[in-house]
């Protein structure tokens, strides 16, 4: 019979999204993250496998998490002062300098690792669909043009906002920045 965990995994889970996404994967021994963690190295490779396996656990439960708070955070009231609100805080934010977990593991690792890039890739097709739903859902209240092909405004959509979190990451200020959010939201209009 399993010995019953002594920590909270889901918990310790969260932790080590926050850790690789401050530190990325190469630059976080496996001694730092079990601290971040929370948990003995050993009971983190019992629980989660190695280091890597971590990684491909923790890159899912961002991009989940992730796809679900656009739902959410879009789903009532004005969809495009919602997209506008959301692009802006990444102008003036961008969670806290960190940039995107998805972006950062795809730089780091995508080239190297065809099983992360595909763990990406299916991350970013995830927040592709939840802006595609969302467009659908202001398209139907009359917040966005009918006209606006959703597949297509999605795909800009995920791609404009990496990009936005990549030049925000790298030191470009909210005034060079926030035109962009504009350009972008003029795409919900033929």
């Amino acid at each position: 019979m399993a010995r019953p965990l002594e920590f909270d995994r889901n918990h310790a889970l969260s932790c080590a999204v926050d850790a690789f996404w401050r530190d990325g994967y190469a630059s976080l021994s496996a001694n730092d993250l079990a601290a971040d963690m929370g948990v003995a190295k050993s009971s983190m490779y019992n629980t989660f496998g190695s280091k890597r396996d971590l990684l491909v656990e923790a890159v899912t439960c961002y991009a989940s998490s992730r796809t679900a708070a656009v739902r959410a955070t879009l789903r009532g009231g004005n969809t495009r002062a919602k997209l506008r609100a959301m692009l802006l805080d990444i102008v003036n934010d961008n969670d806290g300098g960190r940039g995107c977990l998805l972006v950062n593991t795809a730089a780091e690792l995508g080239l190297h690792d065809e099983g992360v890039r595909q763990l990406v890739k299916a991350g970013f097709e995830g927040m592709m669909g939840s802006f595609e739903e969302v467009i659908r859902l202001g398209q139907a209240r009359g917040d966005i043009d009918l006209e606006v092909d959703a597949a297509k405004q999605a795909v800009t959509l995920v791609a404009g906002i990496a990009g936005l979190r990549v030049m925000a990451k790298s030191g470009f200020t909210k005034k060079q920045l926030a035109p962009f959010v504009e350009t972008l939201l003029a795409g919900l209009t033929p």
